[in-house]
Formats: C-alpha cells, sequence, structure tokens
C-alpha cells in the first residue's frame, strides 16, 4: 500500500515538473520577443551615415526639422554640415512620445492600418482624443472627403491620418468603404454614428476659387462692412467684390440684405435672444460672456439704451448669439501640401533670415514678405531689422514641430522688440515693457497691406496693445473691427489677426493661394 502510494506522489512530480518545463518553454519566447522588439527599437533610433548623406536628408528621412536632428547630437554641434562614413547619429526625438506608451498613439495606429476592417457597434470601443471613439463611416455614392469631414465635424486632415488607404489619393474612395474617424463625445450617439446621418452637400464655389462654398450673410441690427468682414475673416474689399450692389455706398446696409462672401471662417447659425442684467453686470462682462465686443453688443440695441454705462437690473437686451456650424462649411484641411515651383527667400537688406533651409516659399509668398519688409523699413528706417522665421523646406511637406509651414504659404515674424532684445535674431517673447508698439503695428501693417493675407496668429494679449495704438492714431472702428479678434474674447474667431497659443514671441501669417 505504501509502495502505491509513493508511486502516486512520484507521478504527480512528474506532472508537475513537465508542466513547469513546458510553461518555462512558452515564457521564453514572449522574453524573447520583448528583447527583440526593444533592440529593434534601439537600432531604429539609431542611423548610420552612408556615403552621399546629408544632414538635411537624414532629418528629412526620419521626420525631424535639421534643427532638432543637430540637438539630438552632441557630434553635430561643431560643424552640423560635417559628417563621416560610419558615423552613428541618434534620428528618434525623445521629447515626443512612443506609440508603446500611449493608448492613444495605438488607437491611431490601429485606426489607420485597419480602415477597411468592420467595427460592430457592439463590439470593442477604440477610444480617441478628448473621451472620442472611432467610428466607422461607410462611404457612400457620391461621398467626398470634404463632405465626410463636415458630417463628423473633423477635420479632412485628422481622416487621413486614421486611414492610410487614402494616402496615394484622398479623393478616390469607393463606396462600401470603411473609413475610421474620430467621433467626439457629444457628436455620438446611441449605435454608433455621428449626430447627423444625413451627409452634408458641399459644393465649393467658382467665385471662391473653388477653396469654399459661397455663403450668404443676412445682416442684423447694427451691423456694418467692417464687422461682417471680420466675422468671416475675410478683407472688405472682397465683400464689395462680391456684392457689387452695396459698392455706392457699402456704409448702408439695411437690415435683412444678403451679403454674398467666400468665408475664411466657418458661418455658423445665428439665433437672437435675450440676456437679463443682473446685479454687478456690465456691458463688457456682458459682451464676454457671448463672444462679443462691448460696441457690437452696442449696436445690437438699435440706440435704445439710454447710457450704455448704467445698465439696470432687470433690464433686457438684444443678444445674437452664435450656434454650430452651417452645414456644407468647417473641416478643410488648409495646412497639409507640398510646394511646386517655389523660391528661397534671398538676403535683404531689410530683413534677417533665421535659416535659409527653411525660406522656401511661393513666389507670391516670398514677394510679399519683402514688400512687407521694405513697406516697414520706410516708415522705420532706424528701426531693427524684420526677423524673418520658417517658411517651408524646399519642395514642402511635413515641417516638424510645425503643423503648417508646408506649402510655401506661412511665415514666422518676430515682433519688433527695444533694448538688448532689439536686434536678437531668436525670438524673444514680447510684452508692453519689451514691445516697439508702433514699429511693429508698421511692420503689422505692411503685411496687411500687400492684400495678399488669408490671416495672422499673434497673441491676445499682444493684440490688445496693437489695437489701443491703431485706435490713438485714428484707425476707424470699421477697420479694427476688419482686422482684429480684440476686443472679443480669444475663444471668438474674427478678424484677420486672431488669437493662437505660442504667438507670444512671433506673429504667424498665412498668404493668399
Amino acid at each position: 500500500m505504501s509502495d502505491m502510494r509513493a508511486a502516486r506522489r512520484l507521478g504527480w512530480f512528474a506532472v508537475l515538473a513537465v508542466l513547469a518545463f513546458v510553461s518555462e518553454v512558452d515564457a521564453k519566447p514572449a522574453k524573447s520577443a520583448k528583447s527583440a522588439k526593444s533592440a529593434k527599437q534601439e537600432i531604429e533610433c539609431e542611423y548610420t551615415v552612408t556615403s552621399g548623406d546629408t544632414t538635411s536628408g537624414i532629418a528629412d528621412k526620419h521626420g525631424l526639422a535639421q534643427r532638432r536632428l543637430v540637438e539630438l547630437n552632441r557630434s553635430l554641434h561643431a560643424d552640423p554640415n560635417k559628417l563621416k562614413l560610419g558615423q552613428t547619429l541618434q534620428v528618434c526625438d525623445g521629447d515626443a512620445p512612443a506609440a508603446d506608451d500611449d493608448a492613444d498613439a495605438d488607437a491611431d495606429a490601429d485606426g489607420a492600418a485597419k480602415s477597411d476592417a468592420s467595427v460592430a457597434s457592439d463590439g470593442p470601443i477604440v477610444r480617441c482624443g478628448s473621451g472620442g471613439r472611432i467610428i466607422k463611416h461607410e462611404v457612400r455614392s457620391g461621398d467626398t472627403l470634404a463632405q465626410i469631414a463636415v458630417e463628423y465635424e473633423v477635420r479632412e486632415r485628422d481622416i487621413l491620418a486614421r486611414n492610410a488607404v487614402l494616402a496615394a489619393d484622398p479623393n478616390k474612395l469607393r463606396v462600401g468603404q470603411r473609413l475610421a474617424v474620430c467621433v467626439e463625445p457629444e457628436k455620438i450617439v446611441v449605435g454608433g454614428g455621428a449626430r447627423d446621418s444625413k451627409p452634408a452637400k458641399v459644393t465649393k464655389a467658382k467665385e471662391c476659387g473653388m477653396e469654399t462654398p459661397l455663403f450668404q450673410h443676412e445682416v442684423v441690427p447694427g451691423e456694418h462692412l467692417g464687422q461682417i468682414a471680420g466675422r468671416y475673416g475675410v478683407r472688405k474689399a472682397d465683400l464689395l467684390r462680391l456684392n457689387p450692389s452695396i459698392r455706392s455706398n457699402p456704409n448702408l446696409l439695411s437690415v435683412g440684405k444678403k451679403i454674398r462672401v467666400c468665408p475664411e471662417i466657418s458661418p455658423r447659425e445665428r439665433t437672437r435672444t435675450s440676456h437679463t442684467v443682473v446685479a454687478g453686470e456690465n456691458l463688457g462682462s456682458i459682451a464676454e460672456r457671448y463672444g462679443l465686443s462691448p460696441k457690437e453688443l452696442e449696436r445690437y440695441q438699435r440706440g435704445k439704451l439710454d447710457d450704455p454705462n448704467a445698465l439696470r437690473e432687470g433690464q433686457r437686451l438684444v443678444v445674437w448669439v452664435d450656434g454650430r456650424v452651417v452645414v456644407g462649411f468647417g473641416g478643410r484641411d488648409v495646412d497639409t501640401g507640398v510646394l511646386k515651383g517655389g523660391a528661397q527667400l534671398a538676403p535683404g537688406k531689410n530683413y534677417v533670415v533665421k535659416w535659409e533651409a527653411g525660406a522656401w516659399g511661393t513666389q507670391k509668398t516670398i514677394r510679399a514678405i519683402q514688400d512687407a519688409a521694405a513697406a516697414y523699413r520706410r516708415k522705420s528706417p532706424s528701426g531693427p531689422k524684420v526677423h524673418v522665421g520658417d517658411i517651408s523646406k524646399r519642395g514642402g511637406g511635413k515641417f516638424p514641430p510645425h503643423l503648417s509651414h508646408q506649402h510655401g504659404r506661412d511665415v514666422d515674424i518676430g515682433y519688433v522688440l527695444t533694448g538688448k532684445d532689439a536686434n536678437e535674431t531668436k525670438f524673444r517673447h514680447a510684452n508692453a515693457k519689451n514691445l516697439d508698439v508702433a514699429r511693429t503695428w508698421a511692420l503689422v501693417k505692411g503685411f496687411i497691406d500687400t492684400d495678399e493675407v488669408t490671416y495672422m496668429f499673434m497673441d491676445h494679449r499682444i493684440q490688445k496693445l496693437l489695437y489701443e495704438y491703431a485706435e490713438s492714431k485714428g484707425v476707424d472702428e470699421d477697420t479694427l473691427d476688419e482686422l482684429f479678434q480684440y476686443p472679443r474674447g480669444r475663444g471668438r474667431s474674427h478678424g484677420i489677426i486672431r488669437h493662437w497659443r505660442g504667438h507670444a514671441n512671433h506673429f504667424h501669417v498665412r498668404f493668399r493661394p
């Protein structure tokens, strides 16, 4: 009996030993695979210089700015152009999160690689963006990329980024094709679709250079031409060109009149409502609440305010409130592209080019920069030279860390500063203490007067300084409303000059196509 028990014990020990051996064998390939993956990542982050290589070529190949490649490799600091055969360079930007460590990045990669895969509405949810999720859009007859972008209220480039199959030809859609779209939570409805299932009709107009559909603006009480132009990010001259009937007296607009516009800022649905004044409120605080300027709000009252500075508690004010983007607009990708037939900005007596390899633009862009710099120097002959930053690379395309600067129609320009910062070519943060307001306004005006500017990005605080200076010099309200987002809040998109984060040390200019 004891022999049988001993045999059974030995049998169980043998089984356990076999299981342990199998587990160890199974575990080894996983560990090996993980090590191989880590080793592969290390190899891919290193590049060995071969014959014919250049610093710019290596940077382009790995999606880096040339300056960033130099920063990553101490061996290039002394002379970035002095490469040695067999030299090893780091080509992974350590500041960027790795896809393996970022859940959103994994979702993005999945969306791009498996864009044609069918995902059932009750299947696993793939998160993206700020609490959004990936929706599968099935291409219908007549769909275009622009229409799909409008339908889900996203940008065309976001759809392209998640669907690698569209890279070769974004306009070549197949009926039945399934595209991954990242939809924000407020636009998701039960069943996994978007808020609106009906596709938007997008017809780009010849009058708008086939860039955008034509929109008809209906004049509301108190509006003037500059205010309407600013609402859509265009110039008054653009409105006069499209509306011959108002040219004889553009300052006399009747309520309800239709004004044709090719909007750069997407039009929004508009609703008339009322606001009841509560204790402690004034015209400025109420205007800020609705994204208006105090003068806009005052004009909405059609002269019925006895004293704009003495509102009464319980008093009712008329307010025109913006809603969602009008169907058929928005979602345009205006930042990505390439540069064909570009020209390099040559050194000039009126400006300093910070980085010649990044100073390629369209012929029109280069000419506009030179004209603006010359106009500035005529106004400020003893002032510092204009500091010209990045435009585009030769041939255009992605230009890290910029999202735009791809098609030769963007340029970064330094503010005109005083004191020790005046001649510093490295962009310095501007503020009320070091900004040369008069000369910066002359520089901004030089660009605007080329009539080639689509928009400028400028920090809201610096807008305030320039707005108040221009107003003190007699620039009329109509023109200020046409040009500036300020004094509206930074969240209200208005005017040619608009706030965008990261523009406290330079302003960004986008030129017309």
